[in-house]
């Protein structure tokens, strides 16, 4: 399980909400603060020492050889990866456009081929010990063999770019995108923030607001749009940004309280200077440290308007290539040039369960995608079944992007287990195959879920905080009494609170540790542009659900499924049993509320029907049927009665309680579900049964 300190997911978050204020008139940076927190994870530690010897190590070789500036041969291609996690879908042309803008930007900025390189040339007489700089690297938009299973969307063949997927849980580092040089594009308040020597490795990433990347017109609207704001419209940002992944420090002591005499970013050619300076100063008419020198003001780790920075020095793009040749084994390889013609298979429900005593067969659902306008005819063919198991596929052959399924029968003849089965495609006459693996638990077992709820009207005081800093902090615990190994984890929060956006809310499971141990669900979500706040949500956080709303996307009484902050995977593979502490704590002074209820779903693995009724006529029908169906059973206990349907996930897609009568009879509507196997669970008090339904 991912430790989360709350330093980290509370006070670095906030400290950027705070730097917000200032957004639209300065440039801001939270690199130092960002170092600072993520420095008191041993893992980042470490993995950051580890960048940093490399880094040394190829200082050591190229200054050995006499030549600081070593090319050591030929331009060094950086793979990106580019991610929106609020973004929306239909704008992905835009946004793959606007993707390419900012690494042209970047190319351009690197090598000093930018157009406004050109004042240089008459700014370079007031700077005698200064050389601009061009550095050995390329950026190139990633368009083949992608990570697969994360953004349905991102295709093989087209440019490396996700939308709607939550980044890391809203982390600067997803180890899923190791290898990528990864940008991540969301609503931060802030303009960016970047590691200091960034690990390629560990998955880390550039992140950069919403209006700060790219140049130009944008795409989208709201607080869902990427939309670059003057004066920061050119994507200087993210080179100055990026600077800071390569190793670069800012060229000034402080930002309004520096001194002289601190070295500066210690590179001899980029004079040291006291301050930051902002907006877009004549050249020449800022100082340095250095009586009768001037401040490289014009340089990209400075603070000015986009439009009034446009090179690096020498030393600069020195330590770049030092630092990308230092960490160039680590990015992947092969990504930058077109995709082979051929074609992808994804299957869209693995793992399917099922039990030899009650089944016929299990469907899987497959999707076949060509690449490259690939148009040869492929067949299927899968190993690795049960023993006396048959295998159908439908349609047999296809040749255009489009779903197939894989039906595995004859189950009453199987043996029960996991099968693991590999389904391979072959092209005719070209011969291209692809293979992906599926899972079959023929365990008699299924995906099962239990909410677990506090009491009601709890009305537990959150205690007002001040200018940034939390009040006493809420902690409620909710006792789980029964052990599973977790499959998947949903949470239901509700609160009232006149100004949501001053909370960051999260959850400790049993056996974490206060503060270590808190997953964060939300972080100071809901904020408006102008007063009033947002006031009250009653929300579920669940990894399914939709991107957590941006400023100015929410209203009163807030509902929802949405993506927690960080994801609750993390949980996924612990035990259920236990303590789980909910962790509340105010921010921002002047506005009061309280936590009124929460509930934790568990979802596991457990025998797939446990008939515990002893009454007579229980029955559910039709089955199959088109997602409407009757649950009827005789009952005397006085308990209400609840029906949940659940996807062969686990995720819950129908929940009601209804009145017992001692002829209990009530018709289910699932509302445009697709085709398919669903789990449906009746409760009559501590009895419960559960019976499979096949909507066609």
């Amino acid at each position: 399980m991912k430790k989360i300190t709350l330093s980290k997911t509370l006070i670095f978050a906030f400290a950027f909400f705070m730097l917000g204020f200032t957004y639209a008139q300065d440039r801001t940076c939270g690199m130092v603060e960002y170092m600072e927190e993520q420095m008191k994870d041993p893992e980042f530690a470490k993995e950051y020492e580890r960048t940093q010897a490399k880094f040394k190590a190829e200082v050591e070789r190229r200054l050995s050889q006499e030549d600081f500036a070593l090319r050591g041969g030929s331009t060094i291609v950086i793979p990106v990866a580019v991610h929106f996690p609020e973004a929306n879908e239909a704008d992905r042309d835009c946004l793959e456009a606007l993707a390419q803008n900012q690494l042209d930007i970047l190319n351009a900025d690197y090598t000093a081929t930018n157009s406004d390189f050109s004042q240089w040339n008459t700014a370079m007489s007031l700077y005698p010990n200064t050389t601009a700089g061009v550095a050995n690297i390329e950026f190139c938009l990633a368009v083949s063999n992608h990570p697969t299973g994360l953004d349905p969307e991102l295709l093989e063949g087209e440019p490396c770019i996700t939308i709607g997927y939550n980044f890391g849980g809203g982390n600067n580092l997803d180890s899923n995108w190791a290898g990528y040089m990864n940008f991540v594009v969301r609503n931060i308040g802030a303009l960016g923030f970047s590691p200091l020597g960034g690990s390629i490795a560990a998955g880390q990433a550039v992140t950069m607001d919403n209006n700060a990347f790219g140049s130009g017109a944008g795409c989208g609207s709201g607080a869902s749009g990427v939309i670059p704001q003057a004066p920061y419209n050119l994507g200087r940002t993210v080179t100055h940004e990026l600077g800071h992944f390569y190793n670069l420090n800012h060229t000034f002591n402080g930002d309004g309280n520096g001194v002289c005499g601190n070295g500066g970013d210690g590179i001899a050619d980029t004079p040291e200077v006291a301050n930051s300076t902002y907006g877009c100063p004549t050249t020449g008419s800022v100082a340095s440290c250095t009586a009768g020198q001037a401040a490289l003001t014009m340089n990209y780790m400075d603070y000015v308007n986009d439009a009034c920075m446009y090179m690096f020095s020498a030393g600069q793009t020195n330590i770049v290539d030092a630092y990308v040749a230092s960490i160039q084994s680590d990015f992947v390889t092969g990504v930058c040039a077109p995709a082979s013609p051929g074609f992808n298979l994804a299957a869209n429900n693995s793992p399917v369960f099922s039990c030899p005593s009650i089944d016929t067969q299990a469907v899987f659902n497959l999707t076949y995608t060509t690449v490259s306008g690939f148009t040869e005819n492929t067949t299927f063919s899968a190993i690795g079944l049960p023993a006396n198991a048959t295998v159908a596929f439908s349609p047999t052959s296809v040749n255009s992007n489009g779903d197939f399924t894989m039906t595995v029968g004859n189950l009453g003849a199987t043996t029960e287990g996991e099968y693991t089965i590999t389904v391979t495609g072959t092209s005719s006459p070209g011969g291209v195959t692809e293979s992906i693996d599926v899972l079959l638990k023929n365990t008699c077992t299924s995906i099962q879920c239990i909410t677990y709820e506090s009491a009601q009207n709890l009305d537990l005081p959150i205690d007002d905080g001040s200018g940034g800093n939390p009040g006493e902090i809420l902690q409620h615990v909710l006792n789980i009494p029964d052990a599973a190994m977790i499959e998947s984890v949903t949470i239901n929060v509700e609160i009232e609170h006149t100004w949501i956006s001053d909370l960051l809310v999260g959850v400790i499971p049993p056996g974490g540790t206060f503060p270590e141990d808190i997953l964060t669900l939300w972080s100071g979500n809901c904020s408006v542009s102008s007063p009033p706040g947002v006031a009250n949500f009653d929300i579920t956080f669940d990894d399914e659900g939709i991107p957590l709303p941006g400023t100015d996307e929410c209203s009163n009484n807030q509902t929802g499924t949405y993506i927690p902050t960080e994801l609750l995977e993390a949980f996924s593979g612990i035990e259920s049993q236990g303590d789980w502490t909910i962790v509340i704590a105010d921010f921002f002074g002047g506005d009061t509320g309280v936590l009124k209820d929460w509930s934790v779903t568990v979802c596991a693995e457990a025998p797939l029907s446990t008939d515990e009724f002893t009454l007579d006529n229980f029955a559910i029908f039709p089955n199959p049927n088109k997602g409407e169906f009757t649950v009827k059973l005789d009952s005397n206990s006085g308990n209400a009665i609840a029906i949940d349907v659940h996807d062969i996930r686990g995720r819950r897609i129908f929940n009601n309680t209804y009145v017992n009568g001692s002829d209990f009879n009530q018709t289910v509507k699932l509302n445009s579900v697709q085709s398919g196997l669903y789990l449906v669970t009746v409760k009559d008090g501590d009895r419960q049964i559960t019976k499979k339904i096949v909507v066609e």
